[in-house]
């Protein structure tokens, strides 16, 4: 796994990101679901991957409160928070699957991606709440952003 690194650049915004809580609504495989996020900047030919994190595994009514750090920094651009299953130890399922994807600018504001579907906040208001339905999973995903 790679680790979050970087260096504070003064009047920049520093974007703090937690992965709270993943829940599993529905997957489309018959074992378990193996769930990572990959943290990137830019894109096209200038996307990099920051961090790589993973997140557990899932069974349908899964639900993961894993308060996981997936960046800390003060960046330029923003992130992609990316939710994928892994297929590593299913080889006749091919590659990776996309769930769904999440836009963290640099000031801490979020806005959904592909596959996904912003809810708001959750109950409490502390927790953004996405719901992700990419590869025919159904997946919520809960962040705690601080700018």
């Amino acid at each position: 796994m790679k680790e979050c690194a970087g260096k504070l650049t003064p009047g920049r915004y520093t974007v703090k990101v937690t992965l709270h809580r993943v829940h599993c609504s529905g997957k489309t495989e018959s074992d378990e679901d193996e769930i990572y996020c990959v943290v990137t900047a830019g894109g096209g030919a200038d996307r990099r991957e920051l961090a790589r994190i993973a997140v557990g595994n899932f069974e349908i009514g899964g639900d993961i409160h894993t308060d996981k750090l997936i960046w800390n920094e003060t960046n330029l651009e923003g992130v992609t928070i990316t939710i994928m299953e892994s297929d590593a130890n299913e080889p006749a399922h091919g590659s990776d699957d996309f769930i769904g994807e999440i836009q963290v600018s640099a000031d801490g504001n979020c806005r959904p991606g592909h596959d996904t579907l912003d809810e708001g906040y959750a109950e409490n208001k502390r927790y953004r709440q996405f719901s992700m339905t990419g590869s025919g999973a159904n997946y919520v995903v809960q962040l705690e952003v601080q700018a």
